[in-house]
């Protein structure tokens, strides 16, 4: 089986953090998703690593998170 194109082993790795992080945080999809003022299937979608996330939906999934979008991206500022 090829390799996913770059982009997307980074959408599906961003994911799998935000997903651990919103477990951590001990909500729901969905209450995550109306915390950040994302639309619930977008979040799915998110965590899914199957959306590009722009860094407006970024930063708020971090708020939401109570995370700077460096702690979701594993980078520091």
């Amino acid at each position: 089986m090829p390799k996913a194109p770059p982009f997307e082993r980074i959408q599906r790795q961003l994911g799998r953090r935000i997903r651990a992080a919103r477990i951590e945080a001990e909500l729901t999809q969905e209450e995550a998703a109306g915390v950040a003022g994302i639309d619930y299937k977008r979040w799915q979608r998110l965590e899914a690593g199957k959306v590009n996330a722009t860094v407006r939906t970024l930063a708020r999934a971090a708020q939401a998170l109570n995370l700077t979008v460096w702690e979701l991206l594993g980078t520091q500022d």
